[in-house]
């Protein structure tokens, strides 16, 4: 693996947020009667107000027995992941995004039963290897938010289809004196971009079960980065956006300076999932927001990118032996209490898709917010989704898929500019981060 500033952003990263996990709700605890659980909050009071009621239902209904918090706060969670196995420290439950496949494969998830997704009435998701082991939340869909009175002040009120039109939209922006962009270079949410450009149009809009995934393509050494035009278009993109569009000083933002600049008024865009919406009510955000689907450059139709399909919510580690995996399988089982299930579509902005439990959307008391989701849902009928990248746990790119994409997006604002180099690196990160697995 590459040695940079970046590796040790990432180490230092990590011990942040394991410290963060440590401090945040107490120290962690050997107790036979505690139950830890990942959560990635960092500065997300959505996701914070969700584990709070979590913990609080868990524990009014199993005297005795806590729920610990273990945030992760902003970083990539394979690295955290893996130090905690070489350790032998494997929190009881874990929230897996799409690492299910990896943690699986290592022997550290407890399979669930069929009927555990019966029992809710939720969509069971493809099997991983004949083998089921994550929650499923809501709908949750990848898309562009924009502040309403900046666009529409330079005349646009629909949605660009490309990327150049994007981009035309941005210069107008910045003749009207304001921020087209709101991007930072120190954390995952730099990928956010990159992701975008290469799930809508390296990847099928709709998968075809006979038709092999540009990643599997990669793993047979069928296809490159650097060989292929699309991904060549892709950087050259990313090039010309952080020429233009994106501050010098962005390479020390991650996702909360993000966060603070939008919801702060001085910015016009985020390519962010839709989980931004859960914090526009703890963050008393007043102006009218849209949420717009991604653009193409390859001719294809603006789209939201769906990561919920597959196996990635929380699930079960091998940490929970004896009584302590049943206290597990009754956290994951809480997680759809209604009341808690509510705060999850909140923080998250998802949409539900537990038929037996009785929550359904978002609701927020805010209007902003309120305004938002029903955007987001007009919006989602009229686009419609794909999935990107995010096809299978079987037909998935390594883990570690957002650091590699990040470093390229860091390379790229410090004024790497080099096509071939760049697609070098997208191509020997992917080799090495699959060995890594």
């Amino acid at each position: 693996m590459f040695l940079s500033k970046f590796s040790q952003y990432i180490a230092i990263s990590l011990l942040t947020a394991t410290f963060s996990g440590l401090l945040g709700c107490g120290a962690e605890s050997d107790s036979d009667n505690v139950i830890r659980v990942t959560r990635n909050i960092g500065g997300r009071e959505g996701f914070r107000k969700h584990f709070n009621t979590w913990k609080a239902v868990f524990e009014r209904n199993n005297p005795g027995w806590s729920m610990e918090l273990i945030d992760l706060g902003n970083v990539e969670g394979s690295e955290f992941y893996k130090s905690r196995i070489a350790t032998g420290d494997l929190p009881e439950v874990l929230m897996t995004w799409e690492l299910a496949s990896f943690l699986s494969d290592s022997g550290h998830l407890i399979p669930l039963p069929k009927t555990y997704y019966e029992k809710f009435g939720i969509p069971i998701p493809a099997p991983y290897k004949g083998k089921w082991y994550t929650t499923q939340g809501g709908l949750q869909i990848q898309g562009v938010v924009i502040n309403k009175k900046m666009w529409n002040d330079i005349g646009v009120t629909e949605p660009p289809a490309t990327w150049d039109a994007y981009f035309d939209a941005f210069h107008k922006l910045k003749e009207k004196g304001y921020k087209p962009l709101v991007l930072g270079g120190r954390e995952w949410s730099a990928a956010q971009p990159m992701f975008f450009a290469l799930s809508v149009n390296m990847y099928d809009l709709v998968v075809d079960p006979d038709r092999p995934s540009w990643t599997k393509r990669k793993d047979l050494g069928e296809v490159s980065f650097a060989t292929d035009p699309v991904a060549r278009q892709a950087l050259e993109k990313m090039i010309y956006m952080a020429e233009n569009f994106v501050d010098k000083g962005a390479l020390s933002d991650g996702y909360n300076e993000e966060q603070r600049d939008f919801y702060g008024g001085n910015g016009a865009t985020w390519m962010m999932g839709c989980w931004m919406a859960g914090d526009i009510e703890p963050n008393k955000v007043e102006f009218d927001m849209e949420y717009w689907p991604v653009p193409s450059f390859t001719g294809r139709p603006p789209i939201y990118i769906k990561t919920s399909g597959m196996q990635s919510g929380w699930a079960m580690s091998t940490a929970a032996s004896g009584p302590k995996q049943e206290k597990a399988m009754a956290v994951l089982e809480t997680f759809y209490d209604p009341e808690v299930y509510q705060e999850y579509l909140n923080g998250e902005c998802q949409f539900g898709e537990a038929s037996k439990v009785p929550v359904t959307m978002p609701h927020y008391a805010w209007p902003a917010a309120q305004r938002l989701i029903e955007n987001m849902r007009a919006n989602l009928d009229k686009y419609g989704t794909t999935p990107g990248f995010h096809i299978a746990l079987d037909d998935m790119p390594p883990p570690g898929i957002y650091t590699i994409m990040t470093r390229v997006m860091q390379e790229i604002m410090s004024g790497n500019h080099d096509v071939d180099k760049l697609l070098g690196i997208l191509d020997s990160e992917w080799v090495n981060a699959r060995k890594g697995t």
